[in-house]
C-alpha cells in the first residue's frame, strides 16, 4: 500500500512539474511573440518616420489674398549624370497627385501645386537605352489662417 502511495505521489509530482514546465514554455513563447510584434511595430513606425522625413515639404503662404491657393514647385534633374559621359534624356512623370507638369522631357520642369501630396518620378536614359529612375514625394499644405482679435472699447463721450 505504501508503495502504491509512493507511486501515486511520484506521478502527481511529475504531472505538476510537467504542467509548470509547460506553463513556463508557453509564457516564454507568448513573451517572444510579443517581442516580435513590438519589434515589427517599431520598424514600421521608424519606416513611416523616414518616409515622412524624406518628403519635400512646402507651405502655401498666408498673404492676405484668399485667392492664393497654390504654389509653383520646380523639379530639377540637372544633377543627373552618366558614368560613361553619354548624353542623357529626361522623362518626368507624375506618379500620384493631381497636377500637370510644364514639360516632361527637359532637365527642369514645374507644376502648380495645391494642398496635397505629389509623387514625381524622373527617369534619365542614355543614348544606349540604359536608364535610371528616382522618385520623390512633395507635400504641400496651406498656412493656417489665424482669426482676428475683436476689441470693443466702451467709453462716455463729452
Amino acid at each position: 500500500m505504501e508503495r502504491i502511495a509512493t507511486i501515486i505521489l511520484l506521478v502527481a509530482t511529475v504531472a505538476v512539474l510537467s504542467y509548470g514546465y509547460m506553463d513556463a514554455i508557453e509564457r516564454k513563447t507568448v513573451q517572444e511573440a510579443a517581442e516580435v510584434v513590438a519589434a515589427q511595430e517599431l520598424a514600421d513606425s521608424l519606416a513611416a518616420v523616414a518616409l515622412e522625413a524624406a518628403k519635400a515639404k512646402f507651405v502655401i503662404p498666408h498673404d492676405s489674398d484668399a485667392n492664393t491657393t497654390a504654389i509653383v514647385v520646380a523639379l530639377d534633374g540637372t544633377g543627373s549624370t552618366d558614368a560613361d559621359g553619354d548624353d542623357i534624356s529626361y522623362s518626368w512623370s507624375l506618379v500620384s497627385g493631381n497636377a500637370e507638369l510644364t514639360s516632361d522631357s527637359t532637365n527642369v520642369t514645374r507644376f502648380t501645386a495645391e494642398p496635397g501630396e505629389y509623387t514625381i518620378q524622373l527617369t534619365v536614359t542614355d543614348v544606349y537605352g540604359s536608364s535610371s529612375s528616382e522618385e520623390k514625394t512633395v507635400s504641400v499644405s496651406s498656412e493656417p489662417n489665424v482669426a482676428p482679435d475683436a476689441v470693443l472699447d466702451i467709453y462716455q463721450e463729452n
